[in-house]
Formats: structure tokens, C-alpha cells, sequence
């Protein structure tokens, strides 16, 4: 269980990182104000706590590994426990000082999206797989 809670936090910082960068692109190329503002104060702490966010929020894929739980009920865990240590963090680092509410919403409403659309990705590749695997248990059977 340990060494699977590693994994999911390695692939959140990387997947993180990636997201990071398309954040700062976008944010460079849409909002070059709040681009310098976001470098320009305390850079070094914001990416540190946006990859501490992103390993959280895989690291948060454990709830998956208790089967008897309804899908639904898990992938609401999982998203309450992102939410638990994102939220926070976000207002502690003033990501949202002067912020008007719509501005936070967006960001809510951006960070949801991207928690499903990874999500759907992985749902989708697991299945992919437990069907490759299924489909050579049927060629070997079907050959003896």
C-alpha cells in the first residue's frame, strides 16, 4: 500500500508539472498582469505548494483501493481530499487576494475539469488494459 501511495505521488508531481507549465503559458499569454504577479511573488513557495497539491491530489487516488466502495462514493473521497488540502493552501497564499468571486469560481470550476479530464484518462487506460489482459486469457484458454 506504501509503495502504491509513492507511485500516485511521483505521477502527481509530474502530471502536476505538467500542468504547471500549460498553467504559466496560459496565464502568460491571457493574463500577462497576473502572470508577473504569480512569478514575481514568492515564486519559489507557489510552485513548491502547487506540486504539493498535484501529489495530494493522486496520492488522494487511494480511495480506489477499497473495493467495496461505490465508484461515485470514491471518486468523491478522492475530490474531498484534494479539496481538504488545496482550498487551504490556496487561501493562505493569498492565490485569491483581491479576487472577485467569479475569479474563484473559474478557478474551481478550471481545477474540476482537469481532476476529471485526468481522472476519465486513467479510468480509460485501466480499462484498456484489463481488457488486453482479458482478451489473451481468453486466446490462451480457447487454445487448450
Amino acid at each position: 500500500m506504501i509503495k502504491r501511495l509513492l507511485t500516485y505521488v511521483i505521477y502527481g508531481i509530474a502530471i502536476g508539472c505538467c500542468y504547471l507549465v500549460a498553467g504559466l503559458i496560459l496565464l502568460n499569454l491571457f493574463l500577462p498582469d497576473a502572470f508577473y504577479i504569480f512569478v514575481q511573488s514568492n515564486f519559489t513557495l507557489n510552485v513548491i505548494c502547487g506540486l504539493a497539491i498535484s501529489a495530494v491530489s493522486f496520492a488522494g487516488a487511494i480511495a480506489y483501493e477499497f473495493d467495496r466502495l461505490h465508484l461515485g462514493f470514491q471518486v468523491a473521497m478522492h475530490v474531498a481530499i484534494v479539496l481538504v488540502v488545496a482550498v487551504p493552501i490556496a487561501f493562505v497564499l493569498d492565490w485569491f487576494v483581491g479576487a472577485p468571486p467569479i475569479a474563484v469560481a473559474i478557478f474551481i470550476t478550471v481545477w474540476v475539469v482537469l481532476f476529471f479530464v485526468t481522472w476519465l484518462g486513467f479510468y480509460l487506460y485501466g480499462n484498456r488494459e484489463v481488457n488486453k489482459i482479458n482478451e489473451k486469457i481468453r486466446e490462451r484458454e480457447s487454445k487448450q
